[in-house]
């Protein structure tokens, strides 16, 4: 079972700047009173399903490799176990090395001071890693900016070649997102924990997980995040991109989900059908709302 995730390429989805419309109809007649906003079709080519394909026009996988530097305020402490020893490393600087089509090939870590040997963190194949957050994100309390892979890859440091799932905890959250974001390659715009996300046509998606919306560099968005309440296959990283949002709907009550009625654009969305969110924070769970309505997704 793979936790990799391809996102859509940015030329197979070629979205026009275009401001998000909608009408809102409020009922005021009961104690649990919703709102209701639903967006008219705007006017997009049809949103592609997920694939790992590659765009034909993009160079090939057979060329140099290229550096992208993350930024850090503060060092990053890696966390790893072999056999029965945990390893716990410290590092300034953070490279990621991609091929000349833009897949990521490894993370390495050097400390300038030389005080710790490189780190090589691998990756096989062409699919894109997601960097998952091990802990729910609220903005209204402390939280452990850390993340991991989910999968095994091969690390080397000092010579040695081994198997691990290392562990990147930064001190700042300005850190873990520009980290997240020089490896997707993508904005984020929102993070926030949920306390579950439940979908009309296959019940349970998750529990205690995070919520992303990610930005291509065309504009395009889509909602993120891992469906670990799934068996098998299922289990993964799905995404629904905002445009295929049909309508929202949201008690006035705090702590009461919030509904997302989803357009059947491709298999995964005609499966959901409909996500009903619950935020750990109501103050997230606002934000939240406010981007979809206000059409964050359909902004350059």
């Amino acid at each position: 079972m793979s936790n990799q995730f391809a996102f859509r390429d940015t030329s197979d989805w070629p979205l026009q700047p275009t401001s998000r419309q909608g009408s809102v109809h409020s009922s005021l007649s009961s104690p649990s009173d919703t709102t209701s906003i639903h967006f008219a079709t705007p006017n997009f080519p049809p949103t592609p399903a997920l694939s790992g394909r590659s765009d034909p026009g993009r160079p090939s996988n057979n060329g140099p490799e290229h550096n992208v530097h993350v930024p850090l305020t503060k060092p990053v402490h890696i966390s790893f176990s072999k056999g029965s020893k945990l390893f716990k490393l410290k590092y300034a600087q953070v490279q990621l090395r991609r091929d000349v089509a833009g897949h990521l090939k490894r993370i390495e870590l050097s400390d300038p001071a030389g005080l710790q040997s490189t780190f090589v963190h691998s990756f096989p194949g062409t699919k894109l890693p997601i960097p998952h957050l091990e802990q729910p994100v609220t903005s209204s309390s402390t939280h452990i900016s850390r993340i991991s892979f989910l999968e095994e890859q091969n690390v080397q440091t000092a010579q040695t070649l081994f198997q691990a799932q290392p562990s990147y905890t930064f001190e700042t959250w300005e850190d873990c997102v520009h980290f997240q974001e020089a490896l997707l390659s993508q904005t984020v715009i929102f993070t926030a924990g949920i306390a579950e996300a439940k979908s009309k046509g296959r019940g349970e998606e998750c529990i205690s997980q995070n919520l992303r919306i990610l930005r291509s560099r065309t504009g395009a968005q889509v909602i993120l995040f891992f469906a670990n309440s799934q068996r098998k296959e299922k289990k993964r990283y799905i995404s629904v991109p905002l445009d295929c949002i049909d309508r929202i709907e949201q008690s006035k009550k705090a702590g009461r989900p919030m509904s997302l009625s989803l357009r059947p654009n491709f298999d995964l969305l005609a499966q959901l059908r409909a996500l009903h969110i619950t935020f750990l924070d109501d103050n997230d769970q606002k934000r939240f709302s406010g981007l979809l309505i206000n059409g964050i997704g359909f902004q350059g």
